[in-house]
């Protein structure tokens, strides 16, 4: 399994790659500047969990990416643990049937913390964190909803691979057989 920095670097050259083949797509080529750690402490004390030490990582070195992907936006420590990113998840598992139906109503089921960490404001696609699945090395499991499909992955880490593998596969949409065998 690659470290999150090599796939980030595949998924940005990916994104390239993609704009030349389909310009029309809508994709953020470079993610935003580091944030500070003061900025990453302020985030988890309004979540009040510590974020999980990959994507805690990756704020450190990028403060969220717009469009990083089918339209949604890695959140930055401007936007993580703001409500309406919560209120938007939840009311998309719950329409949805969610892959993770305990995160949802009915009010009277307990509801576990969850922590959205990448939208698109009209709900079609978003990526949170649920910290009730959680590996001994601080990693929460992702789940994510994609254009009308769950899905779960282990890690942060895991969800690259994710995007990694579906950007590859739209990729070679575009780009006819025979190119793909010469390249």
């Amino acid at each position: 399994m690659a470290n999150w920095i090599e796939l980030v670097s595949g998924i940005r050259t990916l994104h390239t790659d993609l704009l030349r083949a389909a310009p029309h797509r809508d994709l953020g080529l470079v993610p935003n500047p580091a944030a500070s750690e003061p900025a990453v402490a302020s985030v988890e004390e309004r979540i009040d969990l510590p974020l999980p030490p990959s994507y805690r990582a990756f704020l450190l070195r990028n403060d969220g990416w717009p469009r990083f992907f089918e339209g949604a936006t890695l959140l930055g420590t401007a936007n993580l643990g703001k409500r309406m990113y919560e209120d938007l998840a939840r009311a998309v598992f719950e329409a949805a049937e969610t892959p993770v139906p305990h995160l949802g109503p009915p009010s009277r089921v307990v509801r576990r913390p969850i922590i959205p960490f990448g939208a698109d404001l009209a709900g079609t696609t978003l990526f949170a964190f649920n910290p009730a699945v959680a590996r001994a090395d601080g990693e929460y499991e992702v789940v994510a909803w994609v254009n009308e499909i769950g899905v779960r992955r282990e890690s942060f880490e895991d969800f690259l691979e994710f995007v990694l593998d579906m950007s590859e596969a739209e990729l070679a949409s575009y780009v006819p057989s025979e190119l793909r065998k010469i390249a």
